[in-house]
């Protein structure tokens, strides 16, 4: 018997459905569980996927911050060369090789190795600096850096 064709006012028992709804509504009962199961594993994979994109950008901030120490080292070390050839006293300087070992915060566990050559184009004189800073040599995270600074002196 179908719904259509109960009368008005008449009670609606359980066997008044047709065969086909009751069936239909008795293998829906397990839907909601593989639903879900599905959405609890499309999460986790998500959730597993972002850990991985944060560990990931950690480790990209933390060597652009070594890099960034190690450029500030070979500028220190040219820096530092810099001003042994040209002392403020105004005493004679020195274009001589050096490795520079800095302790201070910032620069801990970094050095500078600085080459100075002495170049004479025409009848001028000057001072060519290369300094190499490198940041945590032999550890997994390390970088170096270096710089070409080219100085002429005053006469």
């Amino acid at each position: 018997m179908f719904l259509n064709s109960i009368p008005h006012g008449v009670p609606i028992t359980k066997n008044s459905q047709p065969p086909a709804k009751r069936n239909f509504v008795s293998y829906q009962r397990g839907i909601s569980m593989a639903f879900l199961l599905f959405i609890v594993v499309i999460l986790s994979l998500l959730a597993a996927g972002l850990v991985r994109l944060s560990g990931q950008s950690n480790l990209s901030n933390a060597q652009q911050v070594i890099s960034t120490r190690a450029f500030f080292a070979a500028e220190s070390g040219a820096n530092i060369q810099a001003m042994a050839i040209f002392p403020i006293n105004g005493a004679a300087g020195s274009c001589v090789n050096q490795v520079y070992n800095f302790n201070q915060n910032g620069l801990n566990n970094c050095t500078s190795t600085t080459t100075c050559t002495n170049i004479t184009v025409n009848t001028d004189n000057y001072y060519q600096i290369t300094s190499a800073g490198q940041c945590n040599s032999g550890q997994p995270l390390q970088a170096t850096r270096t710089i070409e600074i080219r100085l002429k002196g005053v006469n």
